[in-house]
């Protein structure tokens, strides 16, 4: 994983985002056939958005933005705690990830990917509107598990196990998304919009 941490870590979360799914659809739900194209959809969606993503964001990004993350990661945690500027980067990468990357672009994405999976042409559209359907739920959830677990990354991971970190973490994350979002027929906002245009009508207007 050092030596190509990219392609460690996007592996990683692939395989990993795919495989709660499969997990959580087979001992879980005890579904009798694996849906196959969901787990496409999360094994798609831990590729591109956990693995390439977030390696971009992690790895290749926030060191830039603040370029003493790796000091500040390699210190004794007495003196991380006297460290007033690491200690400020280091809110500023939590607030980063969980106000922005999970708050906006985390779910849009996610159900951005269901949506093209299932063969709908207006997959951003329908994906954004479950999205914000979703949203009160959603976030609070997403914040109770990342807020906390970030923190713990980016205050005391080496920079070639952040990703990998993340993949660990998300593994029990995404067994709860795919429990609570995964089913492709659940997603009543873009059903409806479907569904109208097919009767002649405008999107999201009842006949």
């Amino acid at each position: 994983p050092r030596r190509h941490p990219m392609v460690f870590g996007v592996v990683t979360a692939a395989i990993k985002t795919g495989g709660a799914d499969f997990m959580v659809q087979k001992y879980v739900e005890k579904q009798k056939k694996v849906d196959w194209r969901r787990v496409g959809v999360f094994t798609t969606f831990g590729f591109l958005f956990c693995g390439c993503w977030q390696y971009f964001l992690f790895v290749k990004t926030f060191p830039r933005l603040f370029p003493d993350v790796p000091k500040f990661i390699n210190k004794p945690i007495a003196e991380k705690l006297r460290d007033h500027r690491g200690l400020r980067d280091l809110g500023i990468q939590v607030f980063i990830e969980n106000g922005i990357n999970n708050a906006i672009i985390y779910f849009p994405i996610y159900y951005s990917i269901k949506e093209m999976l299932k063969g709908n042409q207006n997959f951003f559209r329908d994906g954004f509107a479950n999205y914000v359907k979703n949203a009160h739920e959603d976030l609070p959830a997403i914040w109770a598990v990342w807020v906390p677990a970030q923190f713990i990354n980016f205050g005391l991971s080496p920079m070639w196990f952040r990703v990998p970190f993340v993949s660990l973490v998300s593994a029990l994350w995404t067994c709860y998304v795919s429990i609570t979002r995964g089913k492709l027929e659940e997603d009543g906002v873009s059903e409806m919009m479907m569904m109208d245009e097919q009767k002649g009508g405008e999107p999201g207007v009842v006949q």
